[in-house]
């Protein structure tokens, strides 16, 4: 027996800290918990690196990706949520089936007015832009590039034809966002040639999901000649784009899942955050820089995911079970997120909210310094709750820019779950060009962003609230 003086010394005690119970040591204090920036360029650096050469969507990049941040999760502690692996246990990454559709016949395209029909044809009058399907049709509206075509519409769009890439692709977002048929630009030059030079292949559609429920959308780019017989048309002109197609199997794309259990009854209720781990591959140029690194976008969601997992994960168990997703092939369509949606491990009914991440890796001018915003803030009580428990956060300050609809959040309010986008993007000119590379991340701004989730998460985990959408504002197709 140890016979202990009335005072111990200061030895004694140390000893009997060093040699204390493991509870005890395992009871972290929230600084031990806090994420740190080492971890969050590490992985950022991976992600983004030349190495995954853009993470293109249902690559096997992504792929390579997908199995990295599953790798992760099981260091972290996660249970795995996915598909079987080699042994055939269940594993951290969900193979997604993907379909392509290929026109047969070369598609045309007819517009239809005072009961006369003119028709053009795919190569000899116009070549295909963006395709989402093998047919459209709509009201003729002509349109100013910065306008939004109304719902349903087919657009023609004046827009010059030496406009650059970002000038469409905003066009583009608008007229999704819009709901609109199609949109038609006046080729370039270089869409010229391609036609000139007969050469160019019947379109395929870039591969969908078995589940997929994306509205139709082309974007096709026009003859001289086709342009202004359109531009002639009266308003309402009926245009329609279609041609014979096939249906085969194409490959996949790819999720990275994982679960922190719940430990209480509250454990049959689940908690999502998600965010895309795809990005845009490598460019067709032949010179410079050819690799869409996707830092911002959106390999800094990915790391907020992974650091999230990381801190809840070395915490106490909520009560609620939370699910770790990063999604495969947002780029083209939220494929990943309509598969796992309608294989949701979880009913949608028992999943409380999805916390989306999409481009954390730069502060906003237009909010205050260390403060992020929430997609849709006025549509449901969630946002505002999750500021009042301490994350700096504040409402969308572009509505303009539709950014509720335009992330894999939007695939699951559409089915009744409370979901919204973190983000703080601040519409810097690196979207979507090979220049959002991990040098321009701001990695202590996302180390502060990251730790003000944490704790606000964990009581979200461990409280009874249930997240509801504002009267009249649940979104609907």
């Amino acid at each position: 027996m140890i016979r202990f003086s009335r005072r111990p010394s200061r030895a004694l005690v140390l000893f009997l800290l060093v040699c204390a119970p493991l509870s005890f040591a395992q009871n972290k204090s929230k600084t031990d918990l806090a994420t740190l920036e080492r971890n969050i360029r590490a992985e950022m650096n991976f992600l983004a690196s030349d190495a995954l050469q853009g993470r293109g969507s249902a690559t096997n990049f992504e792929r390579i990706a997908a199995e990295y941040i599953g790798s992760q999760f099981r260091q972290f502690g996660l249970e795995p949520a996915a598909d079987p692996d080699a042994s055939g246990a269940p594993g951290f990454v969900q193979r997604v089936p993907l379909q392509t559709l290929k026109f047969t016949e070369p598609p045309t395209l007819c517009a239809t007015a005072g009961g006369q029909t003119q028709t053009w044809q795919y190569g000899r009058d116009l070549l295909t832009y963006f395709l989402r399907s093998t047919q459209a049709a709509g009201e003729l509206q002509v349109i100013n590039a910065d306008e939004s075509p109304a719902k349903g519409a087919f657009a023609l769009v004046r827009l010059a034809a030496d406009a650059d890439r970002q000038k469409r692709q905003d066009v583009l977002r608008r007229a999704r966002a819009a709901s609109a048929a199609g949109v038609l630009f006046l080729e370039t030059e270089a869409n010229k040639q391609a036609r000139a030079s007969g050469t160019s292949r019947v379109p395929d559609l870039p591969g969908r999901g078995m589940e997929s429920t994306a509205a139709g959308f082309v974007a096709l780019t026009l003859s001289q000649s086709v342009f202004d017989a359109l531009a002639a048309m009266p308003a309402g002109t009926k245009v329609e784009f279609s041609g014979p197609s096939q249906v085969s199997d194409s490959g996949a794309t790819w999720n990275a899942v994982g679960v922190l259990r719940g430990s209480d009854k509250e454990s049959q209720e689940a908690i999502f955050l998600s965010a895309h781990l795809d990005h845009l591959g490598v460019s067709d140029a032949s010179t410079g820089d050819t690799i869409f690194n996707g830092a911002d976008d959106d390999a800094s969601g990915c790391v907020s995911v992974l650091e999230l997992a990381r801190a809840l994960a070395a915490g106490p168990r909520p009560k609620r079970t939370i699910y770790f997703v990063c999604f495969g092939s947002e780029e083209r369509g939220g494929l990943g997120a309509q598969y796992f949606v309608s294989h949701s491990p979880v009913p949608l009914e028992k999943t409380i909210a999805d916390l989306n991440f999409e481009m954390l890796g730069r502060p906003d001018s237009k909010v205050p310094a260390d403060t992020l915003w929430f997609t849709g803030f006025e549509r449901s009580n969630l946002g505002p709750e999750l500021a009042r428990r301490g994350v700096r956060l504040v409402a969308d300050p572009h509505p303009e820019q539709n950014f509720f609809q335009r992330s894999d959040n939007y695939t699951l309010a559409l089915r009744g779950v409370v979901a919204h986008t973190v983000s703080s993007f601040g519409l810097h000119t690196d979207y979507h060009r090979v220049s959002d590379e991990a040098s321009k991340i701001d990695f202590a701004f996302m180390t502060q962003s990251i730790n003000s989730m944490i704790e606000p998460v964990r009581w979200l985990a461990n409280s009874s609230f249930r997240p509801a959408w504002e009267p009249g504002k649940a979104p609907t197709r």
